[in-house]
Order: structure tokens, then sequence, then C-alpha cells
């Protein structure tokens, strides 16, 4: 009799009658998990299909990208320009440079958050894109590039004079970097 139940019926018999209880749950709490995910992310792929909310969506990385990059592009150029020679008031112009931190930060917020919809609206795409790992990995890099920077800032606002080398190479790699990133994103974009 047993033999004639449909599987999910009869692991359900064998563990009321304690032949399966020493067999934790775990396993049908990650199904339960793993398949509440693949609707989610379904049910967001289909949304995202719809083009006022992938428009809505892009518009809002581009946002990001203009406000972040643009600040720090802006930032970065007049950077360059600055050397303890060249301004006898480099501090404060140290001090301006750095108030676009914020303004860049929350352009890297917005580009995160709206990166994300993106990708999960298109995970198989983008999960096995070497485009798109690249891209991650440049926004690692400018990430990692943004700490050293704060870290020269705080060095040469100690009166350490050597910083000035690092802040000029991070200042450029930021440039290079926000650059890249932008490619990549176009290359994502063409690709996919």
């Amino acid at each position: 009799m047993i033999s004639m139940m449909p599987d999910a019926l009869l692991a359900r018999q064998l563990r009321v009658s304690g032949a399966l209880a020493s067999r934790p749950l775990k396993e049908d709490h990650d199904m339960l998990a793993s398949t509440t995910v693949s609707q989610l992310l379904a049910g967001w792929a289909r949304l995202y299909g719809h083009t006022p909310v992938s428009a809505t969506v892009t518009y809002l990385h581009l946002v990001g990208i203009l406000l972040g990059g643009g600040v720090a592009v802006a930032a970065d150029r007049a950077s360059l320009r600055l050397s303890p020679e060249t301004l006898p008031d480099w501090r404060t112009e140290l001090d301006r440079l750095a108030a676009v931190h914020r303004w860049v930060v929350g352009g890297l917020a917005l580009i995160f958050a709206s990166g994300l919809l993106m990708a999960l609206a298109q995970v198989a795409n983008f999960g096995t894109s070497v485009v798109f790992w690249t891209k991650m990995g440049l926004v690692a890099l400018l990430i990692g590039n943004g700490y050293a920077r704060l870290r020269t800032e705080i060095a040469l606002r100690q009166g350490s004079l050597a910083a000035w080398s690092w802040f000029r190479r991070t200042s450029t790699a930021s440039l290079v970097l926000w650059f890249l990133v932008l490619l990549a994103g176009t290359l994502l974009h063409a690709t996919s």
C-alpha cells in the first residue's frame, strides 16, 4: 500500500509515522526559499519588461552616473591642478574639493540601487556576462580608489607633503576608472 502513494504523500506519511523523524526539514525550507526567490525575480523581470519601468530605472542609473561621476570628474580635474607650490591656501581648496564626496557617494548609491534592479531583471544574462563582471570589478576598484583618496586627503590635512603624489595618483585613477566604468556599461547595454 505504501508503494502506491505519490512521492509527496509518501514522504508526509513517513514523517508522520516517525520513519523520517531524524531527517531535518531544512530541505523543505531551502526549496521554499529558492522557489520564493525565483518567483520574485520572475515577477520583477515581467514588471521591468514594461517600458515605463525599465526607462525609469535606466534614467535613475544615468542620473547617478551624471551626479556621482560628473562631480567626481570635475573634482579630480581641479585636484590635478593643486599643489603646495602653486596655491598659497591649498588647504582651503582641499576642503572645498572634499565637500564633493557627499555628492559622489549619493550618486554611487543611486547607481548601485538602480544597477541592482537592472541586474535582477536579467539575472540569466548578467550572471554569466564577462562584461558585467568586468564592470563590477571596475566599480570595486573605483570604490577602493575613493577610500585611498580619502586617506590621502587626511594625510595632507595632517601636513604630510609626501601624500601629494598619492593625491595626484588617486585623482588620475578616479578619472580613468569613471570613464572605464562608463565604457563597460555601454558595452553591457549593447551586448544584453
